[in-house]
């Protein structure tokens, strides 16, 4: 759900209809001037940015002292992001940012965030990290996974996919399973650490499989589909064990979920369904048990009218819900913080184009 060909919809969307949204809270004014505190408790937001506009940024939120800034990365190099940034991760003392539309990734150190380096690889999405020496990175409109060595900052080799479009991946038990987001495979598929071979591991309930995660009994739940292309959404619980589905289920006509994610607990999962018409339908924040045989069909946090969300994460230590609001990749946009059951905490502005969140 990150294709260009997705972001074009929004724009044209929102260009014609985003100026008559409803207000949002006020948000306070972000700090400047960040500044170094290994110790302090950070919320890093990705924010993308509007396709072909280079304006993405890193936003942090430290929630100890309320304080938000909206482009760190910015304030230590003097220099932007690039176009459309689309993930972070970390990777000893250093944070890897995938720029998915400038193909690259930069290299900062995570507590200054100064720029270490870059590694060119196209159209990165999201990495997946094997040891300090090695990791994978999944990338659009191609049938590879880049082997990086973080280290060094080098591309070190490929893996060769059935499938174009690698996306989410996820590494369990020396398997990095791999989610195809192609509209022709409806097959999980996993990569050995070690070797670097491929191995089919199940059939799932739909197709163009996008997100990945794992439960607290160490069953795979997989979400696919891409409305756009006429593949209905879809989740799939799968056992390791044997490598068997346990569940399946299919999403309605019309619903467009991404953002998969667990709470701390890991025994409830919570995932976006996006409405790009603007209306009440299938648009929100939905969770579900882990041992729930039916999907969601009211949501936990309803979207209003001509708004829709776009990052979802869950807090570690609270269980706090971190949501992006996009407002449509015009402006700004603004994250909002709920309680796990709902209600609404806070509300702030960051970058344009919240859609990630990670906690450290």
């Amino acid at each position: 759900m990150a294709g260009e060909n997705c972001k074009a919809i929004k724009y044209l969307f929102f260009l014609s209809i985003f100026l008559a949204a409803c207000v949002k809270d006020k948000p306070t004014g972000p700090d400047t001037n960040p500044y170094v505190d290994p110790t302090a408790k950070n919320v890093y937001i990705v924010c993308e940015g509007s396709f072909g506009n280079g304006n993405s940024a890193l936003s942090l939120y430290r929630p100890e002292t309320d304080s938000v800034y909206e482009d760190v990365y910015h304030s230590a190099n003097s220099q932007s992001l690039g176009d459309v940034f689309q993930s972070m991760s970390e990777i000893d003392d250093r944070l890897f940012l995938c720029v998915n539309n400038s193909d690259k990734i930069i290299v900062v150190n995570k507590d200054n965030w100064s720029l270490i380096g870059t590694i060119p690889v196209s159209k990165p999405r999201y990495i997946q990290v094997i040891s300090s020496a090695k990791a994978y990175v999944s990338s659009l409109y191609t049938n590879k996974v880049t082997i990086i060595n973080p280290q060094t900052l080098q591309v070190t080799g490929t893996v060769t996919m059935p499938g174009n479009n690698p996306e989410g991946m996820l590494l369990h038990n020396g398997q990095v399973y791999v989610a195809l987001w192609d509209t022709a495979v409806n097959k999980l598929y996993a990569i050995n650490a070690n070797t670097d071979h491929v191995s089919m591991i199940q059939t799932l309930q739909g197709a163009a499989p996008k997100e990945i995660v794992l439960d607290k009994d160490g069953k795979l739940w997989v979400l696919g589909g891409n409305i756009q292309k006429n593949k209905a959404a879809s989740l799939t619980r799968i056992d390791l064990d044997n490598n068997q589905p346990l569940a399946g289920f299919a999403f309605p006509t019309g619903a467009d979920p991404l953002r998969l994610v667990t709470n701390p607990a890991k025994d409830k999962l919570y995932f976006i369904e996006v409405n790009y018409s603007g209306g009440s339908s299938h648009n929100g924040i939905y969770q579900m048990n882990i041992t729930d045989t039916q999907l969601p069909t009211t949501a936990l946090i309803q979207a209003q009218s001509l708004q829709y969300f776009w990052a979802l994460g869950i807090a570690p230590g609270t269980g706090d819900i971190y949501v992006g609001d996009p407002k449509g990749f015009t402006q700004k946009g603004s994250v909002s913080i709920y309680l796990p059951d709902g209600s609404l905490r806070k509300t702030f502005s960051c970058g344009v184009g919240p859609g990630q969140f990670y906690f450290n």
